[in-house]
């Protein structure tokens, strides 16, 4: 079979399977969909049985002995995909004749049918891919994976004087050591697949129906469970590239209190740390149907990878994936091969304004190319730049100003003329924030944190991705940046510490308003301190943080 141009063009469209090469498009990657129509893989069949037809035949010559065989057209191919089989028909026009003139006949029409269900293994395919881009399966399979697991650091806090680090390398062979032992447990609900089957545990051997795996690990895909009954759907991952990139993190190294806002917590022996993850690999998905007194076994494989991004799936055609490729050239010849002419709009988020001086790179897997400050585009008030880039499919335009959040948007630029917009979200700095503390035997009064106390703040948009990481008493060089865009909720996490322990905190949601935010220059955080407290009741305590916040205030702009 023929791989389209676009695609064997593209290495990051398709998985090297074997040694020899042999690509597999990918039906998703880096979001683009690239599901094959039942109609292109009908026309792709028929094409490959009318290119060898010459080969296979061999000019005829196995009857070259008694027949004189001349064509007397060209082929002509068509393939039709039945309910429990595939029929294919060759219009032939052949005139044959024996070398003796006792013979001389037309033959054109050569018919065969094969009795394997390739419409309905495709249609369970493409429905097990239809429904992994819209329910992210396998990228929440691969979360909970990497969550659950103690070698793979996510978010937590630890009342230690010692700072922790990981090396990047050994998260993705850990993450890799997951996969491959993992997603072959996946099934698929309604198809045939064993509960029986012997499943391995750190305590012996369970069987897989009283196993994790059939709880979390059995897919429905279709409500009709008899539909796919005689077929088996693997999922399995092997020694692929796997894209992996930490934040924060440095020179392959993440560390707890690194960067944002563990280096403003150094001062203090508490160590929290929050790292997220974009994680990119492929995953072969195999439909195997069984065979039967009416058919016969057939295997079917597709590829697709798995996109996550910020610990969150990301299965949209947005290009956010930023990894690692292999690639001949280096940065400085790729940036300098601009081709296509492209323009790039900087628009403020919240008002719709054009901005100036937004500094812009183009990023195109794993080149990084300086594009410049963007500046007012003649008149109108709209502001950007117009230049020519490299050209690249799924490139990806990130701008930076002060004031604003950085910002990122999907770009192709392998066609002149195409224009795009980067919304930049505006950020409010605060200088001024201080934390108060009530006790949970009054939490209706306030008092100022004594001078061993300290206390870390974290911020989480729940819905526009924001982290914002703060330290009190405060520190000049680090103002807490909040989002001036729009309304918008946040969970805050405080941790409250002496010299030696966690003593309170708060965790709650906030609502702020953009009028709110706007008019004010201080923001007032709450905590709760339990008070002298045995090791078992601070434990208690800290573990119900949540529910005890309640008796104080939330965060307070004035």
């Amino acid at each position: 079979m023929n791989v389209p141009d676009s695609i064997a063009s593209d290495r990051s469209a398709y998985l090297a399977e074997f040694p020899a090469g042999f690509r597999i498009p990918y039906w998703w990657h880096d979001g683009v969909e690239s599901i094959p129509s039942e109609e292109f893989i009908n026309q792709q069949l028929a094409s490959h049985i009318k290119s060898e037809l010459g080969a296979c035949i061999n000019n005829f010559g196995p009857f070259a002995e008694k027949f004189q065989i001349s064509e007397l057209k060209e082929a002509v191919v068509s393939v039709q995909f039945n309910e429990n089989d595939v029929y294919v028909n060759l219009k032939y026009p052949l005139e044959i004749a024996s070398h003796d003139g006792t013979l001389k006949q037309l033959i054109q029409n050569f018919d065969y049918t094969i009795p394997i269900r390739f419409r309905k293994v495709y249609e369970l395919a493409k429905l097990v891919m239809e429904r992994e881009n819209k329910e992210y399966f396998l990228e929440k399979k691969t979360i909970d994976l990497y969550s659950i697991d103690r070698d793979i650091p996510t978010t937590d806090v630890e009342a230690t004087c010692s700072s922790r680090t990981w090396q990047l390398s050994s998260i993705r062979d850990k993450l890799k050591t997951l996969l491959r032992v993992n997603l072959p447990y996946i099934r698929v609900k309604g198809t045939d697949y064993n509960p029986n089957l012997y499943v391995p545990n750190p305590s012996g051997k369970s069987i897989y129906s009283q196993t994790y795996f059939q709880q979390h690990y059995v897919w429905e895909i279709d409500k009709d469970e008899k539909k796919y009954k005689n077929m088996k759907v693997s999922f399995s991952y092997s020694d692929w590239p796997l894209e992996l990139y930490a934040r924060p993190s440095q020179n392959g190294i993440l560390r707890s209190n690194s960067q944002k806002g563990t280096d403003m917590l150094s001062f203090f022996c508490l160590h929290i740390w929050h790292f997220t993850y974009d994680i990119s690999y492929p995953v072969m998905a195999t439909v195997f149907d069984q065979e039967t007194d009416r058919n016969k076994a057939y295997r079917f494989s597709f590829a697709f990878k798995v996109s996550i991004d910020h610990n969150q799936p990301s299965r949209a055609s947005t290009g956010t994936a930023l990894f690692e490729t292999e690639a001949d050239l280096s940065s400085d010849e790729y940036c300098n091969d601009a081709q296509n002419e492209v323009t790039i709009f900087t628009v403020d988020n919240a008002t719709g304004d054009g901005i100036r001086d937004v500094n812009l790179t183009f990023v195109c897997g794993r080149f990084y190319c300086d594009a410049g400050a963007s500046n007012w585009l003649g008149l109108g008030g709209s502001a950007g730049i117009t230049k020519r880039f490299p050209s690249c499919v799924n490139g990806i335009i990130k701008g930076s100003k002060q004031g604003y959040s950085e910002s990122k948007s999907f770009v192709q630029t392998d066609v002149d003329g195409r224009s795009y917009v980067l919304s930049l979200s505006p950020i409010k700095e605060f200088g001024n924030y201080r934390v108060v503390k009530h006790m949970l035997s009054s939490p209706g009064s306030s008092q100022e944190l004594l001078p061993n106390e300290k206390a870390s703040i974290l911020i989480k948009g729940k819905d526009n991705g924001y982290e914002g990481f703060a330290a009190y008493p405060r520190e000049e060089a680090f103002p807490l940046r909040i989002p001036d865009g729009k309304d918008a909720a946040y969970e805050v996490r405080i941790y409250l510490v002496d010299d030696e322990n966690i003593i309170g905190g708060y965790i709650g949601d906030w609502k702020v308003s953009r009028g709110s935010l706007r008019g004010a220059d201080e923001i007032v955080f709450h905590v709760l301190e339990q008070g002298p407290a045995s090791d078992d009741e601070r434990f208690l305590f800290i573990s119900g943080l949540s529910s005890y916040s309640k008796s104080i205030p939330a965060p307070e702009l004035r």
